[in-house]
């Protein structure tokens, strides 16, 4: 690995020890790919951890798998709530960078998921 690989486990783990957040991780090995600036993407994921946690009270889930042609991170809170703030429109144009891009659910009343898919 070179000092421009993202591994993704690593960085979740890494963020979780410093944010301390109220989460159960389960995260696959193996979910790296090369990119020139980490920092947008450290950017991101906190963005999506701070968000989650402002909309419940709940530990998230946060999983990583690795699939056949990408990798898939997930943020999950179960929430009562039935309006939600929006995520930040820029979102997708910092994870454009990283070949990523995003889906958000809400299931009124249910949950909220954030899911990021990472193409290989």
């Amino acid at each position: 690995m070179t000092e421009n690989t993202v591994d993704l486990k690593k960085l979740i783990l890494l963020i979780n020890a410093n944010k301390e957040i109220n989460a159960n991780l389960n995260l696959d090995e193996g979910c790296t790919f090369e990119a020139e600036d980490h920092k947008p993407l450290i950017k991101v994921i906190n963005y999506f951890i701070n968000y989650m946690e402002t909309i419940s009270s709940m530990p998230m889930e946060v999983s990583l798998e690795l699939r056949g042609d990408q990798y898939v991170l997930i943020f999950l809170s179960y929430t009562d709530k039935s309006d939600l703030p929006p995520l930040s429109d820029k979102l997708s144009d910092a994870l454009s960078m990283y070949k990523a891009k995003y889906v958000a659910v809400h299931e009124k009343g249910k949950y909220y998921q954030i899911k990021v898919t990472f193409q290989k």
